[in-house]
């Protein structure tokens, strides 16, 4: 009888892209749209600005046309009083009013009042205008745009907006909104205001490479609003009474989607996919890209769009909400699908632009963690792990290049974990598979000190990288296939040797993710393979396994290492194999065994105990166990999971005894009338069905414990009533 454990599945608990935006406050200035297109991050960094102090504001004089001034100021302060006048002023006495205020910069709150007061009227006129006063109205408001007031700022980009131009006015209308989104304390004013809609409606109107500059800073303002946390709370009524704050609660971010926003970035992106097919992107377009994707990963990371609360109103009003939503719902989620190929073909077309690569995969990266994307992203599994290889090649240094492996890694590993189908086509295509041993090869090789400024490190990179090893081998044939591929399994040990004795949280991951991949090969690992005749593969894992195993029989000798039960459980599935259990003998297992076996955690004793059941497969092993009070040891573990009710200990415990006596001509001699006694006696107590569960249903556990406890039972009564001859049965096993 021979002892594994089952594969198992590697997951990633760390989540790159969890950080909102108002986590990430750095501000970083930069002249937008100008200046040399050679960094991507430089020329467009979109960081949210800080309040910034009222020292660092320069005093600024209210500018106002000498000749005008006197004119309107007494009809401004009659004004100020009721802005109801308002109504009855003629669109050519706003436009004047506004024009008085021409270049107008510092302000106190009265003037801010009164001029949104204006702006507020002029919007209502002009909304959807396309007639002869489209061209007055933007002279009027470019005077405005030096304003310090965010919202006389925003109300004029929602004229602008509001009147579907095109063009440069769309462009500086896009900067304004971008001016004043960078601002985390102007959310409130965009909540308030219909420019989210109307700013999905200009990018709309745009393209990504005629329109570009439109679309970066468009964009780049939509990053900031999908990353708000705030939201609005919209009142609603009932036969003209209010029912409260229990209202459809909606951020920006499902206002935005709402309004089609969603759909408008697949759209951009298979305009940018179009041309990136034909023509080398740069400049511009490029930029556009790169903030599109940004955009489009704040979105996808923002979980209010798929989540929307729904006010308790009347059933119908419920039901009709309720409808409305999943269907809004359905068809983001749609959207994002299909933005997942989208965004891989670009940064397949991206690879000489590794600054704009990276954002596309951190934009994926997001993506992955949702269920529906992460099947898109199982059909181009392969693709990525191509990626992958060229990242070490392109990359100018070693750090440039940690934090797109970082993600890809990230990705990899959670498609791994729940596409069998991506499993087997990755490792069909031998391209990605050489990829990824490539890139684990050449991390490997560096020191593990080594990290980026962004806190991407050496160490968490292979850490992913061995998770997408681990999750590929939980299929049987990628499992088996991948133990024979070089040099994979010299590359496994020469990381267990680093981190065997590891000091940080995040070494301890690495050896964890080592282990899993260790356990899944080796489970996989056909136990006759390194006996045959036939040469192994260089550096494999079937070539190296012997180093492999005295590495972790050093790691289980160790009291204090926190992953003793897990390369209890590698050797559990490597102790099959006969060459492998003549090296865990020659490095003192028994002896380590028994520490194990006698320790205070019950875990690391079941584990140890599974690697005891295959070595006492053997019979050269038998002497030194029984040398070391092993029978002993055992009725323990035995008597303990029947005390404790814990039967999956008290099972491996029966599997062990089994093989312990399995050939034996002496009972008595083998084991000892005092520890027949007591270990039929805990047998006897283990099967007595009604006094441990009085009539109840047995738990499973107790159901797989049970016929094995049985069938030794049967064996020691058998044995012992025949005067201790041997048993007919030492052949069988059980279990």
């Amino acid at each position: 009888m021979t002892f594994h454990w089952v594969g198992l599945l590697i997951t990633d608990y760390d989540l790159p892209e969890s950080k909102s935006l108002k986590q990430s406050k750095k501000s970083i200035e930069s002249n937008l749209g100008h200046g040399p297109a050679n960094s991507i991050v430089k020329n467009h960094p979109l960081k949210r600005r800080q309040v910034q102090s009222f020292d660092e504001q320069i005093p600024t004089a209210i500018s106002i046309v000498p000749e005008r001034k006197n004119a309107f100021e007494d009809q401004s302060k009659l004004l100020r009083r009721s802005n109801d006048l308002l109504l009855h002023s003629s669109t050519e006495s706003l436009l004047e009013m506004l024009k008085a205020y021409s270049g107008l910069k510092e302000c106190d709150e009265s003037t801010v009042a009164h001029i949104s007061a204006i702006l507020h009227e002029l919007y209502v006129r002009v909304k959807d205008s396309k007639g002869s006063w489209r061209g007055a109205v933007l002279g009027a408001l470019y005077g405005l745009v030096e304003a310090s007031s965010s919202k006389i700022l925003l109300l004029v980009a929602s004229i602008v907006l509001a009147m579907n131009v095109s063009g440069s006015n769309l462009t500086g209308a896009c900067k304004l909104v971008f001016k004043i989104a960078r601002n985390e304390n102007n959310d409130n004013l965009f909540m308030d205001s219909d420019v989210p809609e109307l700013l999905v409606d200009g990018l709309g109107r745009a393209s990504p490479i005629d329109d570009s500059e439109a679309c970066i800073y468009g964009y780049g303002a939509v990053r900031f609003l999908t990353g708000s946390s705030n939201a609005s709370s919209i009142t609603a009524t009932s036969n003209g009474t209010e029912v409260g704050d229990c209202g459809l609660q909606r951020s920006l971010a499902v206002r935005l989607a709402k309004q089609g926003l969603c759909q408008l970035m697949v759209l951009h992106l298979k305009m940018i996919n179009e041309i990136a097919s034909t023509t080398q992107l740069s400049g511009s377009p490029l930029h556009a890209l790169f903030q599109l994707s940004g955009a489009l990963r704040t979105l996808a990371g923002n979980r209010s769009i798929v989540g929307s609360r729904v006010c308790q109103l009347s059933d119908h009003k419920l039901e009709t909400n309720h409808l409305s939503h999943k269907e809004d719902e359905d068809q983001d989620i749609a959207q994002l699908e299909q933005a997942v190929p989208l965004l891989v073909r670009a940064a397949e077309m991206c690879i000489k632009e590794p600054e704009v690569q990276a954002n596309i995969i951190r934009t994926l990266s997001v993506l992955s963690e949702r269920a529906e994307c992460c099947e898109r992203l199982a059909v181009a599994a392969s693709r990525l792990g191509i990626l992958l290889g060229s990242i070490t090649q392109t990359s100018q240094t070693v750090e440039k290049g940690l934090a797109t492996c970082n993600r890809l890694g990230y990705i990899l590993g959670n498609v791994m974990s729940r596409w069998d189908t991506a499993r087997i086509q990755f490792y069909c295509c031998d391209v990605s598979c050489d990829a990824l041993l490539a890139t684990l090869e050449y991390y490997a090789n560096k020191s593990f000190t080594m990290k980026n400024q962004m806190g991407d490190s050496i160490v968490q990179v292979l850490t992913k990288l061995i998770r997408i090893v681990a999750n590929m081998c939980v299929n049987g044939d990628v499992g088996y296939g991948m133990s024979k591929r070089s040099p994979l399994g010299e590359i496994l040990l020469n990381i267990l040797l680093k981190v065997k004795d590891a000091k940080t949280t995040e070494l301890e991951e690495l050896l964890f993710a080592t282990l899993g991949a260790l356990h899944n090969l080796s489970y996989y690992y056909e136990p006759s393979d390194s006996e045959g005749t036939g040469p192994m593969h260089p550096g494999s894992i079937g070539e190296r396994m012997k180093d492999i195993c005295g590495t972790l029989c050093v790691i289980l000798n160790s009291d204090q290492n926190p992953a003793r039960s897990e390369v209890a459980r590698v050797l559990g599935n490597m102790t099959r194999n006969a060459s492998i259990r003549q090296t865990f003998c020659e490095e003192n297992g028994m002896k380590i065994l028994k520490r194990c076996l006698t320790s205070k955690h019950d875990e690391l004793m079941v584990t140890s105990c599974g690697v005891l059941v295959n070595m006492l497969g053997d019979w050269s092993s038998r002497v030194p166990f029984r040398e070391i009070d092993g029978p002993i040891i055992l009725r323990r573990l035995l008597q303990k999971g029947v005390d404790n009710r814990d039967w999956i200990m008290a099972g491996i415990a029966c599997q062990a005894i089994w093989n312990y006596l399995i050939d034996t001509s002496d009972m008595l001699t083998t084991l000892g009338q005092t520890e027949i006694d007591l270990i039929c006696e805990a047998l006897a107590e283990g099967l007595d069905e009604d006094s441990l569960f009085g009539g109840k249903e047995p738990d499973n556990f107790w159901e797989d414990f049970a016929p094995v406890a049985t069938d030794l039972l049967e064996r020691l009564q058998i044995c012992m009533s025949n005067g201790n001859s041997p048993c007919e049965s030492s052949d069988e096993d059980i279990g």
